[in-house]
C-alpha cells in the first residue's frame, strides 16, 4: 500500500472519530474487504463533505467502488446486451 493511501486512512480515523465517534481499526479496514464497506458507508452517512469524499476516494483505492454494471432494458423488456457479432442475412 502506497504512502498516500496510509495517510488518507489515518485522516479518516481521525476526522470519522471527531465527527461522530466512529472507531475505525485500520488493520481491518486494510485487509477486510466486508469491514472497510461497512466502515465506508458509516463514514459516508456522517454530515461532513470531507470525509465522505474521502471514504469514496478510498473505497476506489480498495476497489470497493467498480460495480458491475447492468443491462438497461428496451422497450419491449428484452436486456439491451445482444449478440451483434456475427453473419448478417
Amino acid at each position: 500500500m502506497d504512502r498516500e493511501t496510509l495517510n488518507e486512512m489515518v485522516k479518516l480515523k481521525f476526522a470519522a472519530r471527531r465527527a461522530g465517534g466512529l472507531e475505525i481499526d485500520l488493520v481491518r479496514l486494510a485487509g477486510d474487504a466486508t469491514y472497510a464497506g461497512r466502515i465506508f458507508s458509516a463514514v459516508e452517512n456522517l454530515p461532513d463533505e470531507s470525509l465522505v469524499l474521502l471514504a469514496m476516494t478510498l473505497r476506489d483505492k480498495f476497489g470497493l467502488l467498480a460495480v458491475k454494471p447492468q443491462p438497461v432494458a428496451e422497450p419491449g423488456g428484452a436486456p439491451q446486451s445482444r449478440y451483434l457479432s456475427g453473419t448478417r442475412s
